[in-house]
């Protein structure tokens, strides 16, 4: 009879260790689940933030470049007006 009583004994020591590590282990496998996909989620908005940092360095090249166009452009603009000034006042000038 002792032997039948430590089989049983082992046997629900069996199913207690089934027990506890199937309480444990379920919940961890959906935490770990849970986890990889919030990483993945991450990782993708990291992917689109940084091809949003590659658009908005071109847009600062460009804008630099258009700065210094508009630079140019006004410089241009400053000296046909000055030009323009000197024409004027020679044909005044030649008038009186």
């Amino acid at each position: 009879m002792s032997g039948s009583t430590i089989s049983i004994s082992n046997e629900r020591m069996w199913k207690m260790f089934t027990l506890v590590t199937g309480v444990l282990i379920v919940p961890l496998v959906g935490w770990v689940w849970n986890t990889n996909v919030a990483v993945a989620q991450i990782q993708n908005d990291l992917q689109d933030a940084e091809g949003t940092i590659v658009v908005l360095g071109q847009k600062v090249e460009e804008s630099d470049v258009n700065a210094k166009a508009i630079i140019s452009m006004k410089k241009d603009i400053e000296y046909m007006k000055e030009t323009l000034d000197r024409v004027e006042r020679i044909v005044v000038d030649k008038q009186r």
